[in-house]
């Protein structure tokens, strides 16, 4: 049994249970409620109500999880070629996401361009002076990228090259864009991200999947960023703006 049949199974049970309660509830308990002025009769109803609810939610619980990894089995999950960095919360009001290596390292950041630095990148890049811009930057390596998010459209800028992002379908589960020949789709199963290039997984951002060793140092909910190491420094800058803002 995998874990995608261990949260249906799971599923199921809770649900035949909700089933079963509410039928007890709606044929025995609500009809004598009038009937029955006792106490114990009453108190008998509410435990019966409480336990309903507590099942329908159970069942809905597992029924997400099962749904959140049908979606990872199906993708293939990354393993070999995965690079795996904690997010952990910013002093910086303007930083959206700070990513650190098991040993403490910034790797990455995503932060809200303002003031002087942002009217000098809008002007040298022809972004015009409306809009939101973002920057990208992987420390240790010397990279930094941007995207500009405006009216006219969304644009990723990296390497003096301007390239435009095409929103082509939205959802509140799904949101897919056309950057040059690749297709791009960030789903969002239960409390996770998943980013898909042309259908396989090179992002995602998932909690409660520390690995046990990392668990002595770090909250075992702290938020795991998980890149498919294969792809360029670029493409990652592009699935991390993709991932994160929208």
């Amino acid at each position: 049994m995998n874990i995608k049949e261990h949260y249906s199974l799971m599923a199921r049970l809770y649900f035949h249970q909700s089933i079963l309660f509410t039928v007890v509830f709606t044929v025995i308990i609500l009809p004598n409620v009038r009937k029955a002025d006792f106490f114990l009769s009453n108190l008998a109803g509410l435990v019966v109500f409480l336990c309903m609810v507590y099942f329908i939610l159970r069942c809905i619980y597992f029924s997400y999880k099962s749904s959140a990894v049908s979606i990872i089995l199906n993708n293939g999950p990354m393993k070999e070629n995965e690079e795996t960095l904690l997010l952990i919360v910013s002093h910086n009001s303007n930083s959206l996401l700070e990513a650190y290596s098991s040993d403490g390292i910034r790797r990455l950041s995503l932060l809200f361009v303002k003031g002087k630095e942002r009217r000098d990148r809008m002007k040298y890049y022809g972004l015009g002076r409306k809009g939101r811009l973002f920057k990208i930057s992987e420390h240790g390596v010397g990279t930094t990228a941007y995207m500009h998010i405006g009216q006219s459209g969304i644009s990723f800028i990296a390497a003096k090259r301007k390239i435009p992002v095409i929103i082509n379908t939205r959802g509140s589960k799904k949101l897919s864009f056309i950057v040059g020949p690749d297709h791009y789709e960030v789903k969002k199963p239960y409390s996770d991200r998943l980013l898909l290039k042309n259908g396989h997984v090179i992002m995602s951002i998932k909690r409660g999947w520390m690995p046990i060793k990392w668990q002595q140092y770090f909250s075992p909910n702290t938020p795991l960023l998980k890149m498919d190491s294969r792809i360029s420094q670029e493409e990652r800058s592009l699935s991390l703006c993709l991932l994160i803002l929208f």
